[in-house]
């Protein structure tokens, strides 16, 4: 009988390290490891053709606030202001 192997490849991610033990022993207790925590999500955008869970979307102000810090147009502010 012939042996198959799945082939597989390596997926690289940075994520602090606190993060990383929290979200293990998360998965752990509901019998995952991280790698295929990350198959499912794959796997699941592939199938939805998108991501399987709604992301918080900034609002307009929020929007022209990060264009304006990535374009060097900051303004400083006090807490009294706020």
């Amino acid at each position: 009988m012939k042996e198959y192997t799945r082939l597989t490849a390596d997926v690289r991610a940075r994520v602090e390290p606190e993060l990383k033990r929290e979200g293990a022993a998360v998965l752990k207790v509901a019998g995952l490891d991280v790698s295929t925590a990350i198959r499912l999500f794959l796997r699941s955008v592939v199938e939805k053709g998108e991501l399987p869970m709604e992301l918080p979307r900034a609002n307009p102000v929020t929007l022209v606030a990060i264009r304006n810090a990535k374009a060097g147009k900051t303004t400083r502010t006090s807490l009294e202001y706020l």
